[in-house]
């Protein structure tokens, strides 16, 4: 039997359409998942997936859901060669997530130094830089690896949309964050009532049955004993393996742009998929606990960010590791 397919995902970041829509034309099948664009490119023996979001910078929780679920970043530096105050909030963003990525300079409009160089003191800066021509369909994917802050151990789901295909029942779209899916296998919904299993009978990938699929996998599940409606408020599915819990101890870094206090507040939570409205508190040396209005998979080293959508000026507060 075949190993099961691997794949990875690469968050697409930028402001200038220009740029963006020169990057597309280098990338595969497009698709929708929920607030976001998906294009899927096969890489080898991995399918990768570039995501995207169409609606910044009115909105920033589908470049928050990106960033939340992507094993690497392309930032895309202007070509205007000048950073505008959105192209900052993205980098605080990345730098929130502490995710790894590429500076992606196009046709020459900047120097590596140039580009590094507007970035300096952020993450982004930092990145190692690309220069490339929006005619070439080839893409350095080399640097591909699964994100540090991942699980390392059991198999964990995040699920963007829930619905029924007659014929078919119950099917889940989302991404694979760790482990592998296999068919048959029983799966707990989270949130949900205590005793809920679903079990999976089928796996598509690109319309394409299979009977296994590893991370970093957008993926269809139709599932066995569970019903579109009893999985309306469940946001992932795991093996059973992850603790769960409401209350969050994050060692937090608040963004030195951000200048509000975030004790004693009610602001959303960036999780691996979704945010969640969170009620702060602000300890030593660093400490924000955060709770929630439901139980969420946990695991020592995850990365969660604080969003401020309501803020007049930056709306990323900053990002935590969860301590158990």
């Amino acid at each position: 039997m075949s190993p099961p397919p691997q794949g990875a995902t690469i968050g697409v970041f930028g402001t200038d359409e220009g740029a963006k829509g020169s990057l597309r034309s280098s990338l595969g099948k497009k698709s929708e998942a929920e607030g976001i664009i998906v294009y899927h490119r096969v890489d080898g023996s991995r399918k990768v997936s570039f995501l995207d979001a169409s609606d910044y910078p009115g909105r920033i929780q589908g470049y928050a859901r990106v960033a939340s679920i992507s094993d690497h970043a392309f930032y895309l530096f202007p070509k205007s060669g000048t950073l505008s105050a959105p192209d900052g909030e993205l980098a605080v963003l990345l730098e929130a997530f502490g995710i790894p990525g590429t500076l992606q300079v196009l046709d020459g409009t900047s120097t590596p130094d140039a580009a590094a160089g507007a970035l300096r003191g952020t993450a982004v800066g930092g990145y190692p830089v690309e220069v490339r021509s929006s005619a070439s369909t080839s893409l350095d994917l080399s640097r591909l690896a699964p994100r540090p802050d991942f699980p390392r151990a059991g198999t964990l789901v995040y699920i963007d949309r829930v619905f029924s295909v007659k014929g078919v029942g119950t099917v889940a779209l989302g991404f694979i964050l760790s482990g592998t899916v296999k068919v048959h296998d029983e799966l707990r919904p989270v949130p949900s009532q205590p005793g809920v299993v679903a079990d999976v009978k089928g796996i598509q990938i690109n319309d394409e049955d299979f009977e296994a699929a590893g991370r970093g996998i957008r993926v269809g599940l139709s599932l066995r004993g569970v019903e579109p409606a009893a999985l309306g408020k469940s946001l992932w599915l795991d093996d059973g393996s992850f603790g769960l819990s409401d209350t969050l101890a994050l060692q937090f870094e608040k963004s030195r742009f951000y200048k509000q206090s975030l004790d004693g507040r009610d602001l959303h939570l960036q999780l691996q998929g979704e945010a969640l409205t969170a009620k702060l508190k602000e300890g030593p040396g660093g400490g924000l606990t955060a709770t929630l209005p439901a139980q969420v998979p946990v695991w020592e080293g995850m990365r969660a960010t604080v969003l401020d959508l309501n803020a007049k000026g930056l709306r990323v507060a900053g990002g935590g590791t969860l301590k158990l």
